[in-house]
């Protein structure tokens, strides 16, 4: 069989994966979560409406993800002011990271079993099904660094330089939908390092990956000084990002987890008993990572897979346990399932090494034990986001869309987008006096406790709800946590 023959028979092969893969992400299409994405959703708008972050109120690092907002933006453009045009993109690039991973099984080992194992667990993945509809940047980001990491070592297999560029431009690139990119840099430095005391010589990818990513740091700098008077600018909106949601971040997340003040303490457990454990042993990942660590020894003890082994063991620690501060030392609270997607390509990879070990009949019932969870994992989520109580929220508002609507900014952002940006008819409340008394008959408020609770954590002022029916408000509809109110009076 010719190369392009066999090249051809394995696409053949992967469309069946592909139309399945569409067909579960359609199925269990997630959509907007009131979370984040609301925040990413106003940005987007505004900068689609040549307003950029005028009147933004949320996380101070989000406008630096400009990439993300200015591709939801277009798909704005395209799509109109709606949900699903906040979703399409992530929904796109997780069909074709399908692709790359196969292509990028196929590169390191060679091997088609291998890598169309590979495709079949990235495509059953269940936090990919689910968050391939959410309009959060994390899919996108960690596919443009998969991209980069992918050419840099096909420029090193097949010495052309030109594919080691590619690699840097695609590192460049996912700088601008997330910061993930410096756990890169932290390991193509180590790597640089250790080639260089071993060989004395300096590695041509190594190197060009490096310059990319600190170059891209120079000239945003530089476009950062013009702009705002400040080189640093990234670094000084990530000292306000932290400063503004510090409960996200060690050591408040593990003195929540134990309440201990003890700083030895609470590092050790945000290390070990609540990072290590998030990725390890957690359902929603189908305990791949765990897998990873076998596959991982076996690999070790034959010296195979060299890069691979450093790529999985060097991300895990730094995500475990590396700072996510150039200021002060706070390692990456991993509580949030998404936040596995750094280390999921070479998790995948690993894993389908581990599992092509076996015959065939064992290797075949491994698969239908990972796709049966994987479909069990994926109502499993729907029940953690509640999916059947926000769609019923969504069309509720939808149903309602002409009626003025009072609210905190933060879910005054999702309400907008539900409602397609129809301004006129919502509202949100600042201030701790706040009257509600400007609230006319036949107006709505909507509370959510959760909601308010963290904005006055970001100190926020907010004004007092205890009383709501002793000021001319009934209660109308509940979905869940979010609760409408009716001025009656």
């Amino acid at each position: 069989m010719s190369e392009n023959q066999s090249t051809f028979r394995q696409y053949i092969l992967l469309i069946p994966v592909i139309i399945t893969g569409i067909t579960l992400r359609f199925y269990f299409q997630t959509g907007h979560i009131f979370s984040d994405d609301a925040y990413y959703s106003y940005l987007s708008y505004s900068f689609l409406k040549n307003d950029f972050a005028t009147d933004y109120l949320g996380y101070p690092v989000f406008p630096l993800r400009i990439g993300f907002i200015v591709l939801t933006a277009f798909s704005m453009m395209i799509f109109g002011i709606n949900e699903f045009a906040t979703i399409i993109f992530p929904f796109l690039f997780s069909l074709v990271n399908i692709l790359l991973t196969y292509k990028f099984a196929q590169l390191m080992t060679n091997n088609e079993k291998v890598s169309f194992t590979s495709t079949l667990l990235i495509t059953f993945f269940p936090t990919d099904i689910i968050f391939a509809t959410v309009g959060f940047p994390d899919l996108i980001n960690v596919f443009f660094i998969n991209l980069g990491i992918y050419f840099l070592l096909k420029s090193f297999q097949q010495n052309k330089v030109h594919f080691a560029v590619a690699g840097g431009i695609s590192l460049c690139m996912s700088m601008q939908f997330k910061e993930t990119v410096y756990y890169v840099l932290v390991l193509l430095f180590i790597l640089q390092t250790y080639l260089y005391i071993k060989n004395r010589r300096l590695n041509l990818q190594l190197i060009t990956g490096i310059i990319f990513i600190i170059g891209n740091y120079l000239i945003e700098g530089f476009v950062y000084l013009l702009l705002h008077n400040d080189f640093f600018y990234r670094l000084t909106i990530t000292n306000l990002n932290y400063n503004y949601s510090f409960y996200d971040f060690f050591p408040y997340t593990a003195q929540k987890f134990s309440g201990s003040k003890n700083y030895f303490k609470n590092l050790f457990d945000q290390i070990f008993l609540i990072n290590a454990k998030s990725i390890f042993i957690r359902r929603f990942y189908l305990f791949l990572p765990l897998v990873s660590i076998i596959q991982t020894y076996l690999s070790y003890k034959k010296k195979e897979q060299q890069f691979l082994l450093f790529w999985f063991l060097g991300t895990a620690i730094l995500m475990v346990a590396f700072t996510t501060s150039f200021t002060e030392y706070k390692p990456l609270d991993l509580a949030r399932s998404w936040y596995i997607y750094p280390l999921l390509m070479p998790v995948i990879i690993l894993s389908s090494l581990f599992i092509n070990r076996f015959s065939t009949s064992v290797k075949s019932l491994l698969l239908t034990i990972y796709l049966i969870g994987s479909l069990i994992m994926c109502f499993e989520y729907r029940i953690f986001f509640d999916s059947k109580n926000l769609d019923s929220l969504k069309l509720f508002l939808r149903n309602n869309s002409s009626v003025t609507i009072y609210t905190d900014h933060f879910t005054k952002y999702s309400v907008d987008l539900i409602r397609g940006y129809n301004l006129h008819n919502s509202k949100r409340f600042a201030g701790s006096d706040f009257d509600f008394g400007q609230i006319t008959k036949g107006d709505w408020l909507l509370y959510n406790k959760k909601h308010i609770e963290e904005l006055q954590m970001q100190k926020y002022l907010l004004p007092d709800f205890d009383n709501l029916k002793l000021q001319g408000f009934r209660k109308i509809a509940s979905f869940n946590e979010f609760i409408f109110f009716e001025k009656s009076e």
